[in-house]
């Protein structure tokens, strides 16, 4: 009850700042939404796709990145260590816990909300790029009209996912007929 709480409290400081072009977990957007906009774009003749897939985001999520980018907004101190204890409680593996240095938990009320602040960062570097793409929480594609901007495309967003946010991607890109 108090994960959910917490991220009711701040959902409205950070919802305004969210792209437009992201529909996972946010009031009044959906996956009926996003798959609106991606046919959108292919119909518009963005027909080279770049897929990209995370692995494993949600167990890869960097705390201190994460951390950093809420204590931009959240000045309360009691709401950010209540915030690094949910991160960091342990977990179970072949019963002994383990104390969590990444990652989100899975399933807990607070997770999407956390889930989108980091990757808002990945939407503004697609915004920056003036890209067009459509990311439904940890899922996005990019939409581009030739193959070899699509391959260039994907290159740069997977050293920025490593760089700056510390994630890998699985990579493919695809090709859609008119």
């Amino acid at each position: 009850m108090l994960q959910q709480t917490v991220s009711q409290v701040l959902m409205p400081h950070y919802e305004s700042e969210f792209s437009v072009n992201s529909y996972g977990f946010r009031p009044n957007k959906n996956a009926r939404q996003a798959v609106g906009k991606a046919l959108e774009h292919i119909h518009e003749g963005f027909t080279f796709i770049v897929d990209i897939d995370l692995k494993t985001f949600f167990d890869e999520v960097d705390h201190c990145l994460l951390l950093n980018l809420l204590y931009q907004k959240v000045k309360c101190p009691i709401t950010m260590r209540l915030i690094r204890k949910w991160l960091r409680a342990p977990i179970q593996i072949n019963g002994k816990l383990h104390k969590r240095r990444r990652g989100v938990p899975q399933g807990s009320p607070i997770s999407p909300l956390l889930s989108n602040i980091l990757l808002n960062e990945l939407d503004k570097e697609l915004t920056r790029r003036k890209l067009r793409f459509v990311r439904y929480a940890d899922d996005f594609s990019i939409y581009t009209q030739y193959k070899s901007h699509a391959t260039a495309t994907l290159k740069a967003i997977e050293k920025f996912l490593k760089t700056k946010l510390k994630l890998t991607i699985n990579r493919e890109p695809i090709e859609m007929s008119s």
